[in-house]
């Protein structure tokens, strides 16, 4: 009797593993990826994301479920989110969010992006590097460090945010913000000869102060023959050569 309930429970143990076999070898099935589409990609092309998950041809998708696929985008340093859908036909769409960036960091001739919670992530190559304005001549003490919320960083987020207050075009006219390692920071415009002197205190109040300025007499010439702007004196603003300038 012992013998018979043995052989009955080995084999019901038997045909359980089967029938486990056969439910994950069709679970892995359905789950095989047959084609990808990417969307959201500005700063890098599409297929730079997919060479960064070691995608080159559709085969490669057989190494990922959603769920993997999913988790190596988010790896990505520009990614801060992705959503990852599926249809009938196994073809899968990867919607990326990329990080917002506020500018690039020159940092020891290497161009970083500065994110708006003031993370440092290195520009990768082939990147399309868009109107973002250049941080240049950052002290020593926030130039070694990848997370910095000191106060260099934040001076020119209120240049760039400032700037942005007053329209799209306005905020792309600053190309390069130079912090001066902690001196008197200095602006440098597209198209213009001039240097736009700030200073370091209400910097939000003389960039509106600029631009009223600009709408008053106007901004083609007067950027193009004045040498230098300067902002840095409460109720004045100066206009003349470098020679005079004190920077």
């Amino acid at each position: 009797m012992n013998k018979i309930v043995s052989i009955t429970l080995f084999s019901f143990l038997i045909l359980l593993l089967v029938l486990l076999g056969l439910f994950s070898t069709k679970k892995v099935r359905g789950e095989v990826l047959q084609s990808i589409d990417l969307q959201g990609c500005k700063l890098l092309s599409p297929n730079e994301y997919l060479q960064f998950a070691n995608i080159e041809t559709d085969a490669d998708l057989k190494n990922y479920s959603l769920s993997s696929l999913r988790e190596k985008f988010l790896r990505h340093p520009y990614v801060s989110n992705t959503y990852v859908v599926i249809d009938a036909d196994k073809k899968v769409s990867v919607k990326i969010h990329e990080k917002t960036f506020e500018a690039i960091a020159l940092i020891k001739e290497k161009l970083f992006f500065v994110t708006s919670r003031k993370e440092f992530i290195p520009v990768l190559p082939n990147t399309e590097v868009l109107d973002f304005a250049v941080l240049t001549n950052l002290s020593d003490d926030v130039a070694e460090k990848e997370y910095e919320r000191g106060s260099e960083i934040r001076s020119a987020f209120t240049i760039i945010r400032a700037a942005k207050n007053l329209g799209e075009n306005f905020s792309k006219t600053i190309s390069e913000i130079n912090l001066r390692n902690g001196g008197d920071i200095t602006l440098t415009l597209t198209h213009a000869n001039s240097v736009i002197l700030v200073g370091k205190q209400n910097l939000a109040e003389k960039i509106y102060t600029f631009d009223a300025l600009l709408k008053q007499i106007g901004n083609k010439v007067f950027l193009t023959t004045a040498n230098y702007i300067d902002l840095r004196y409460a109720g004045n603003i100066f206009i003349g050569t470098n020679e005079n300038a004190g920077i």
